[in-house]
């Protein structure tokens, strides 16, 4: 795993590349989001808000700005400025592993199936240091029908499941 001021230097590397003029979004967004990817990994917010960054043609945008300022690198240049603060301001260590840095991949699935209340009952259980297995046996086992299946199988065929088991050897 990279260091903290290596994933920072990549970074600022890719702000510095938004003032080119051979500014492509696409390739930029694709860099930035490995970048991204390898510091917050796959499920972060911050990979998210960069893939959603694209030009939009409409006829007020274009009225808008009239060529002064491209709204776009504009956008970039603020989420990325922003992100930059937030590693730099992070407690990311050269010694946390891949597995204990983004363990999201794990809870994800249960917010994709379970209801909002559902799932705030769960995390209320699981963080409840008088909880006992079977209180957490007995609040899976009365889930719907295939929600439990569908819940385990998110997690077992997600990219950064797969990534660790290989590393396991």
């Amino acid at each position: 795993m990279a260091s903290k001021e290596t994933y920072l230097s990549l970074l600022k590397e890719q702000l510095l590349l938004i003032d080119q003029k051979s500014f492509d979004l696409n390739s930029w967004k694709k860099a930035t989001a490995l970048v991204i990817e390898a510091c917050f990994g796959i499920n972060s917010p911050h990979l998210k808000t960069i893939e959603k960054i694209n030009y939009e043609y409409n006829s007020w945008v274009l009225r808008d700005e009239s060529g002064v300022t491209d709204p776009v690198k504009t956008e970039c240049k603020s989420i990325l400025n922003i992100i930059i603060k937030e590693l730099e301001i992070s407690d990311l260590s050269t010694d946390q592993t891949d597995n204990d840095k983004n363990l999201s991949f794990v809870w994800l699935p249960f917010e994709d199936e379970l209801t909002g209340a559902a799932s705030k009952k769960l995390k209320a259980l699981i963080t409840d240091s008088k909880t006992s297995k079977q209180d957490i046996e007995k609040f899976l086992k009365d889930l719907p029908g295939q929600t439990t299946i569908d819940i385990l199988n998110a997690i077992l065929t997600s990219s950064e499941f797969k990534i660790w088991l290989n590393k396991k050897g």
